[in-house]
Parts: structure tokens; C-alpha cells; sequence
């Protein structure tokens, strides 16, 4: 279950605000719940797109490359956590709320402007609403990156 770096409350709420939400499957090898993938996608939209394993960065200045950048895609996003352990990070209206993110969560991103990190190697089931022969066309936002928070 995803661990909030601070407030869970606060950091819960802004996310909502943000259009991003973190639920939970009962079992790491289930995948989302088939409402929550017809909720986020739309039809057409709604298979697997990707399954990737990421793996921890070698040095801070290559945690600050790639989906460690800031950045934002041009689609929601759904995806579930299937192995491994990493943090995410969110701009919100409040600030930047950081979570750890495990086997079985399932993010859901509504084009928020957000930043990844694998702590171990973490693999991911990914869908996204973005045409079927497209990608999620994530661009840098030019926010500056900070250091990671520590686990």
C-alpha cells in the first residue's frame, strides 16, 4: 500500500485536487479493477499498453533524466505497481506530495505534472489514453528538480 512522505491526509486530498489518486488491489498479480479502467479510459483505450521493469538510477544526476524529470503526458494515465518499490512525486496546488509506491497500487494520473524514482526494480502494468499506436507524449515542464526524499 502507497506510503505518503508526510501528511497522508493533506497529501491524499491535494493529490485529489490534482487529478491523481492512488488505489489499492488486493492481490499484487490482479490487475486494476475493470471500473476504475473504464472510469479513467476510454473505449479503445483501456488494454495494456506496456509492461516495463525500471530500474534504480545510477547516480542523482541520471534520477533527474527521463520520467525523473518533471514532466507532464498529454493523456490520463492508469497504472499498476506489480513488483518493487519506488517514489512519485506530485505538483499540487498545496506543494509537492511524495509517495511510495509498492505491489499492488494502482496510480491513476490525470495529466498532473509528476516525477519517478525506482528505489529497487519495479515493474509496471501500463494503460493510457493516448490512440493506439501513440505514446503518452510526456514533456519536461523546465521545473527544477530538488533532491529525493529519503524511504
Amino acid at each position: 500500500m502507497a506510503r505518503f512522505l508526510g501528511n497522508d491526509v493533506d497529501g491524499r486530498a491535494a493529490l485529489d485536487e490534482a487529478g491523481v489518486r492512488i488505489h489499492v488491489v488486493d492481490d499484487a498479480t490482479q490487475d486494476a479493477d475493470e471500473a476504475l479502467v473504464v472510469a479513467v479510459l476510454p473505449e479503445g483505450a483501456r488494454d495494456v499498453r506496456a509492461e516495463m521493469v525500471a530500474a534504480p538510477p545510477a547516480d542523482e544526476a541520471e534520477a533527474a533524466t527521463g520520467m525523473g524529470a518533471w514532466h507532464l503526458n498529454d493523456v490520463d494515465e492508469l497504472h499498476v505497481v506489480a513488483s518493487g518499490e519506488g517514489i512519485m512525486e506530485f505538483v499540487t496546488e498545496s506543494g509537492v506530495v511524495s509517495v511510495v509506491v509498492e505491489a499492488g497500487d494502482v496510480v491513476e494520473i490525470r495529466q498532473a505534472e509528476h516525477r519517478y524514482r525506482p528505489v529497487t526494480a519495479q515493474s509496471w502494468v501500463i494503460r493510457h489514453a493516448a490512440a493506439p499506436d501513440a505514446d503518452m507524449n510526456a514533456s519536461e515542464t523546465g521545473r527544477a528538480s530538488a533532491a529525493w526524499p529519503a524511504v
